[in-house]
């Protein structure tokens, strides 16, 4: 792809192939086929929205894909930034324009902005001795910052707009008997930072105390004491800064309050009569207190309202047709609370309309007639 982008127009007379679950119409916004001009999607990992295009990673076929409503364009491939590669995309973020994606299998981060592609961080992590060994999350903050999880070196770094790197958590975790193993998911809150140990079973806040970096951990493989938490994975952040984290392992999700209150929200029945939850990885929150967990073997996604009702959004039918879901690995929500489900197994992507109707005017790879090529 290095040195061209290709763009699928697309004509707006298409008929969709959709369907309609608890939160209203499904759209598959992206198949295997990828741009349709011989890069593909395989194995949809990371998934961002904004309010004008939807961002996914290809963890398999090593490359990133940018959706609008009317156009296709793979923004980045294996070549990375011509020297350095990128391979096995897991996260992907946007951010004022710019584009971070994490390279779990080239230990690296790239960014995509209007000046190109370039490399902020690769397995030499802070090159004081601190390696970044298969980043698996990545979030950036108001100021620019971005943040990145070392799932194997057991830690997370910082990198400036100016190019500093820090890390700014280790094995060693909260201290004496909290350490960090597995670092999977990251976010990012207000200057607070979120890291999920996957293999340690808990969650670190991150937060900076009068420039001193404060750790805590807000929860453990307990639990909320009476359900316990396992392989947590994915974490989010509302706008009242209550944490909500999956336990791909325990088959539940928790919110835990600013004063440590901690919740189990959802459990492996799911929503209950045949809805169950299995394996939940990604979750996200929209700016009403919902929350969003897609089951990685089940096939599905689910809503959580702050009152506790529960409804699945998406199964394995996906928008039918043959559009299937298969072990969703991305969630994503936008500030109109469009659900964006990538799912891995089935290689595609889904957005689901819960109230306004974004990407109205549709696309899928089978119903593009109209291509052109442009150079960057």
């Amino acid at each position: 792809m290095r040195g061209r982008i290709v763009i699928r127009l697309l004509i707006l007379s298409l008929t969709l192939i959709s369907s309609t679950a608890g939160a209203g119409t499904i759209r598959q916004i992206i198949d295997a086929s990828g741009d349709g001009m011989g890069n593909p999607l395989l194995g949809s990992s990371g998934i961002a929205v904004t309010p004008d295009e939807v961002l996914v990673a290809g963890f398999d076929s090593n490359n990133v894909f940018r959706i609008t409503s009317k156009t296709i364009t793979e923004i980045i491939d294996s070549t990375g930034d011509g020297t350095n590669p990128l391979i096995g995309p897991c996260a992907v973020e946007i951010k004022g324009g710019t584009t971070y994606v994490a390279g779990s299998l080239s230990n690296n981060v790239l960014k995509i902005d209007s000046n190109g592609v370039t490399q902020i961080i690769d397995q030499d992590g802070d090159h004081l001795g601190n390696p970044l060994l298969r980043p698996c999350g990545i979030a950036v903050d108001a100021m620019g910052n971005v943040y990145v999880t070392g799932y194997d070196s057991n830690n997370a770094f910082k990198i400036t707009p100016d190019g500093d790197i820090i890390e700014i958590i280790d094995e060693n975790g909260g201290g004496p008997g909290n350490p960090l193993n597995g670092p999977r998911c990251i976010t990012v809150k207000g200057g607070d930072v979120y890291v999920t140990g996957e293999l340690s079973r808990n969650v670190f806040k991150i937060a900076d105390v009068c420039g001193d970096r404060v750790i805590t951990k807000i929860i453990d493989s307990t639990g909320d004491g009476s359900n316990p938490l396992d392989g947590p994975r994915g974490v989010a952040v509302d706008d009242l800064d209550n944490v909500y984290v999956t336990g791909e392992g325990s088959d539940n999700a928790f919110q835990i309050t600013p004063g440590g209150m901690i919740t189990e929200i959802i459990d492996a029945t799911g929503a209950g009569a045949g809805r169950p939850l299995d394996a939940p990885g990604p979750i996200a929150v929209d700016s009403s207190g919902n929350a969003y967990v897609g089951g990685g073997l089940t096939d599905n996604a689910f809503k959580i309202t702050p009152g506790g009702a529960i409804t699945e959004i998406i199964n394995a039918t996906g928008a039918g047709g043959g559009r299937f879901l298969i072990a969703p690995d991305g969630i994503a929500v936008d500030d109109g609370e469009n659900v964006f489900v990538a799912g891995s197994g089935s290689d595609n992507a889904f957005v689901t309309n819960s109230v306004s109707d974004v990407f109205a005017d549709g696309f899928e790879s089978g119903d593009t007639s109209a291509w052109t090529n442009s150079n960057p």
